[in-house]
């Protein structure tokens, strides 16, 4: 017989599944703390449609990851995602970029399910 208490609508109810932003954030905190350089590109605005073109105008893309970490001989992005796989969907447009910023000779880039897989990335490039 199934426990609710171990279901995923059961965590996610009880809220012990962290948001997205909440796994940034923590991953932000880290690399702060290490004094590593980093830049989150905030391109998932709730906008008005005229806004939106205009970001579009001024070289906004959809899908690009949500961070750039810059390390001395490697630039690394970053899709954040949440730590429970089954709540978190890459998109098309996301998988397009990811698979063009691979193709950089200096920079990697990967999705990243919680803020420990993050930091695990960025210890295996420093």
């Amino acid at each position: 017989m199934i426990n609710y208490n171990q279901t995923l609508a059961s965590l996610k109810a009880k809220k012990l599944i962290p948001l997205e932003e909440q796994e940034q954030i923590k991953f932000v905190s880290w690399l702060r703390v290490k004094k590593i350089r980093h830049i989150h590109i905030a391109n998932e605005r709730m906008c008005s449609v005229v806004y939106k073109k205009k970001l579009k105008a001024l070289g906004t893309y959809a899908g690009f990851p949500d961070l750039m970490i810059f390390l001395p001989n490697r630039t690394l992005f970053i899709e954040m995602k949440r730590s429970d796989k089954r709540l978190s969907r890459v998109s098309k447009e996301q998988n397009k970029w990811l698979e063009f910023l691979n193709l950089l000779d200096e920079g990697s880039a990967k999705v990243c399910y919680g803020a420990d897989e993050a930091i695990d990335f960025v210890k295996e490039n420093l």
